[in-house]
């Protein structure tokens, strides 16, 4: 009872502030440098929330993901800087085409489970790594990206003044995959996906079409994916490489894993909490005081993906459920001792 009457309120408070804060006078998130940095970290955030969808809800490992939300990025980009259609018409198409990929490629993965569906998975998305990269149709840039045309999108998308429309983009982004995945997740389809995740043959004796379902995780996830790629496309002001790599992906499930699977606010901190300390622990390495420090200490701590990799252990070890599972285990703790 004490879940449902106060903690929507107070997390509808929480996003209002954040949507109010770029307005709110003299505050952290009035300033451009830290919007920038919340909006990818939202974008981050909501990211994680689609592949918790897959690993988390349904049970799928998948080191594709990345794919999809690389293609939002570039079809995006490409469609708009060849003035084939408007700025939002590019971002309805390139996420039409990441669910039909999505359909395609888990067509063809799903007939395969466990570690081999992993591993065809992984292939797929680096066979679409490596298109990006070669440059193989003209349209990729290769190795270098393509930049976004400014003058092809809204003025308020461009300059440093309008990073709040960017921030509120991302935030607008984040809400909108929340509220479908809690929709999905809470519907009857989001019962089989969790009954897929715990005893797969036991929905199969029901008579249910596991892979239909499975399916349908697949593209609702890889749609999500393409959207938040569009918003990253504004914010990052071009289409690269790095978006469609394997790391991206393992990246997410770090995130997931760091904040908690299944509870869905927890993907999200720990997309956003993934993001933010990135960035901080880059911006520490860049410092004068940091140069001072040893090498055998400031090598590895120079690299994010080391220390984010040790928490990652850490949390696996002694804290499973992540950041949101040790918050429900100190409730049900409070809970316990107050009653008694």
């Amino acid at each position: 009872m004490l879940r449902w009457k106060y903690s929507r309120p107070l997390l509808g408070l929480f996003v209002a502030l954040l949507a109010l804060a770029p307005l709110l006078g003299a505050n952290p998130l009035s300033h451009p440098g830290l919007q920038q940095t919340m909006a990818v970290a939202f974008i981050w955030g909501g990211l994680a929330l689609t592949y918790d969808l897959l690993f988390g809800f349904t049970g799928l490992l998948s080191f594709g993901h990345a794919l999809y939300f690389a293609t939002g990025v570039y079809v995006s980009c490409i469609l708009i800087n060849h003035e084939v259609v408007a700025w939002w018409l590019a971002g309805l198409i390139s996420i039409a085409v990441s669910a039909l990929l999505a359909l395609l490629v888990g067509a063809a993965s799903l007939r395969t489970s466990g570690i081999t569906f992993a591993m065809v998975t992984l292939a797929f998305g680096e066979a679409g790594h490596v298109i990006i990269q070669r440059n193989f149709f003209n349209l990729t840039g290769g190795e270098n990206g393509i930049a976004l045309n400014a003058d092809l999108i809204p003025s308020f998308w461009i300059s440093v003044a309008n990073t709040k429309y960017i921030y509120w983009a991302a935030l607008a982004a984040l809400i909108f995959t929340y509220v479908v995945i809690w929709w999905v997740t809470e519907s009857s389809a989001g019962r089989v996906f969790a009954a897929l995740r715990d005893n797969e043959l036991r929905v199969q004796v029901l008579g249910l079409n596991t892979q239909r379902f499975k399916l349908l995780a697949f593209v609702i996830s890889a749609a999500l994916a393409a959207l938040l790629g569009n918003v990253m496309l504004i914010a990052a002001g071009s289409a690269a490489p790095r978006f469609a790599d394997a790391g991206v992906t393992i990246s997410l499930l770090l995130m997931v894993v760091l904040g908690g699977a299944v509870t869905r606010w927890g993907a999200v901190i720990g997309g956003i909490f993934y993001s933010v300390a990135t960035t901080r622990m880059q911006d520490l390495t860049q410092q004068d005081s940091f140069k001072t420090i040893p090498k055998w200490i400031g090598g590895p701590i120079a690299e994010p993906a080391f220390v984010l990799g040790l928490l990652f252990i850490f949390v696996v070890m002694f804290a499973p459920g992540g950041l949101s599972g040790a918050y429900y285990r100190l409730r049900l703790r409070a809970i316990t001792k107050k009653s008694q």
